[in-house]
Parts: structure tokens; C-alpha cells; sequence
């Protein structure tokens, strides 16, 4: 995964995104991030950036993120989708899966 720092920030605003939103002390958010390295290793073409909730409070509340860990698809100028329940990687990778898809029709 690919920590967002300002910068990197800077470029998504236009090209869509997915984003999982964690803490660092959140043990909960170190499980989804194991199960979101299985799903990357799968297809390693594949992008998916990490944020530290803590560095973007404004993100946070303009888009009514409510707790972490979350994964969030972010379509260029706002977040389409957000997933809270990281049950499996069966699950996350099934949910990437479609949202890529429906990306690729939509472009």
C-alpha cells in the first residue's frame, strides 16, 4: 500500500481511488491491513493507498467517515462507497473486484 501524504493527495484529486483509512494503534485496522496486502499481492498492478485518519480530520468530516478501519472508493472528487465490516478477503476482494469493474465500464 501507498501512504497518502499531501502531495500524493494533491494528484488523486481527479482520478479515482481506493483509500483504506486506519490509525495506528487501532488493532482492528492492523488485521484489514493484512487482509488488504493478500488482496494487493494478487494483482500487484493494483493501487491502493492508506491514510492515516488522525493527518486528515477535515477528509474525515466532509465525508462523514465514521470509524476505522474503512476502505473507501473515491471516484476523483468524492468517496462512492465506504466499507467499515472487513469480514474476509474473500469479502474486500469481491467488493474491489466490482468497483474496478464498474470503473473500467464507466471511463
Amino acid at each position: 500500500m501507498e501512504e497518502l501524504k499531501e502531495k500524493t493527495w494533491n494528484i488523486l484529486n481527479g482520478e479515482k481511488a481506493i483509500i483504506f483509512i486506519y490509525t495506528p494503534f487501532c488493532a482492528t485496522c492492523q488485521l484489514a491491513e493484512k487482509m488488504i496486502h493478500i488482496i494487493e499481492q494478487e494483482n500487484q498492478s493494483r493501487v491502493i493507498y492508506q491514510m492515516n485518519a488522525s493527518f486528515y480530520p477535515d477528509f474525515m468530516a466532509d465525508n462523514k467517515i465514521e470509524s476505522v478501519p474503512a476502505l473507501v472508493f473515491w471516484d476523483g472528487a468524492r468517496v462512492q462507497d465506504k466499507i467499515y465490516a472487513m469480514e474476509s478477503v474473500t469479502k474486500l476482494f469481491n467488493i474491489i473486484g466490482e468497483w474496478e469493474q464498474k470503473w473500467s465500464i464507466s471511463q
